[in-house]
């Protein structure tokens, strides 16, 4: 087990690597408004997965900085063909600030708060039902979703080894597929 760089639920690392379980293509989509503090971890989530990913998995990665309109990007998945879409997100989840957490679709409590144009829901819906892939969300607790121009500080110090954990996973997914071929 990693050691914990941030707050995770305790079944993270395990669901996450089960929920790319026989990836061939991963399409990452980072949301969030730059504009709004916390709310941009998705966008500096996928600038931090993309420097963390070797440029020979470019042809099976596909990480897109979605910003607030996430659904303008529903093209370019459907055109990556992944079977895999992992959306990036600041969620309101009720945990401790900068706590990671995987939901799929099922899983979003009408409770779980985001800020864009879709909800989150209905864009894993969309994605899901227009696609043949797994959507999975990998939310991060904000500590503030006030204007902003920083993230908070635990929202802060979680991306980076957030980024190299998805990294990992991403990089063990597409390998054990590999080696299963």
């Amino acid at each position: 087990m990693p050691e914990r760089a941030f707050p995770w639920a305790a079944d993270f690392p395990a669901r996450l690597g089960g929920a790319l379980r026989g990836a061939r293509r991963v399409f990452v989509l980072g949301i969030g408004m730059d504009w709004k503090s916390d709310d941009r971890l998705g966008n500096v989530l996928t600038r931090a997965l993309g420097r963390q990913l070797p440029a020979a998995s470019r042809a099976r990665v596909r990480v897109v900085a979605g910003g607030e309109a996430p659904e303008n990007f529903t093209g370019a998945a459907r055109a990556f063909a992944p079977s895999h879409v992992l959306l990036l997100d600041a969620v309101d989840h009720g945990l401790a600030p900068g706590s990671a957490f995987l939901a799929a679709e099922e899983e979003i409590a009408a409770g779980d708060m985001t800020s864009h144009h879709l909800p989150l829901k209905l864009l894993m819906r969309f994605l899901a039902g227009s696609l043949p892939c797994r959507v999975v969300l990998v939310g991060v607790q904000p500590g503030t979703l006030r204007p902003g121009a920083r993230l908070s500080a635990p929202v802060r110090r979680t991306v980076a080894p957030l980024a190299k954990l998805l990294a990992q996973a991403i990089r063990d997914a597409l390998s054990e597929m590999n080696q299963a071929q």
